[in-house]
């Protein structure tokens, strides 16, 4: 067991309750299978010491666990695991706008298609900016809750380019793709695992904190400029990257990997 002074770094110091971080990390290791179901759960002494948080944080983390009915405490014996979290499936690849055809597809309505009034900005390193853009805010639904939240700039000229209606069913990667006078070049984006903020978490229907994949998307034409900047906020259940590395490939390799060569 690590000591409590290194442990408690595991815990957040950003506002989150000790006992939803402590319920969180204990559910992950069930649904990692680092406990399996019929394994005995360290002792409160253990976890006390693991953590360093009070008993009080600990017994309230593993109630909450067990009214989730992913644990049992009996009277002399221990607490056992009972149960795995639910998995949500992973996503899709297809998105369609009308929500109807299978219940695990994600759809989308548009919530916002005006001019950009400086909602996101456009740094240096991103190219150069296309002025003027249109702002659009897009929420993705899957089973019928918000799972991803999107907000675009997309420069007025690729935008007059494409017949308005599209922008209201098509997604907007699929028509800079498909609209050729457009002149998409290149596409760069980033992915970040962060912790939502309130607008995010409402919009998500999640708690304030609970992490969030926050994807960057650039979109450039042959002159490095701006075509369009997507930023896209997703719930992290379900979320699955699913890449075939080419091994013979060293180069893309290392670069799939996202680590300096050492």
């Amino acid at each position: 067991m690590s000591n409590a002074a290194e442990s408690k770094q595991m815990l957040r110091e950003d506002g989150t309750p000790y006992y939803v971080q402590l319920a969180a990390i204990i559910r992950r290791q069930i649904s990692d299978q680092t406990w399996l179901v019929g394994d005995r759960l360290p002792t409160l002494k253990q976890m006390v010491a693991t953590f360093g948080v009070s008993p009080m944080t600990v017994r309230h983390a593993l109630a909450g666990l067990e009214k989730e009915g992913l644990i049992s405490a009996e009277r002399g014996r221990g607490t056992f695991v009972t149960a795995k979290p639910e998995i949500t499936e992973s996503i899709p690849y297809m998105l369609t706008q009308s929500p109807g055809r299978r219940a695990n597809e994600l759809s989308f309505r548009v919530v916002a298609s005006r001019p950009a009034q400086g909602e996101l900005r456009i740094g240096a390193e991103d190219g150069e900016p296309l002025e003027p853009y249109r702002y659009m805010k897009r929420v993705f639904s899957r089973n019928g809750g918000p799972f991803i939240v999107g907000e675009y700039l997309v420069c007025e000229s690729a935008y007059d380019a494409v017949p308005e209606r599209l922008w209201a069913t098509a997604l907007i990667s699929t028509l800079l793709y498909d609209t050729k006078q457009i002149g998409l070049t290149n596409v760069r984006q980033t992915f970040r695992v962060v912790a939502s903020m309130p607008q995010e978490a409402a919009e998500l229907d999640i708690r304030v904190h609970d992490p969030v994949v926050r994807v960057r998307r650039i979109f450039q034409n042959a002159r490095k400029e701006v075509i369009c900047l997507a930023q896209l906020v997703y719930r992290t259940d379900g979320v699955v990257f699913d890449i075939n590395i080419d091994i013979e490939d060293r180069n893309r390799l290392l670069e799939l990997g996202g680590f300096p060569e050492s």
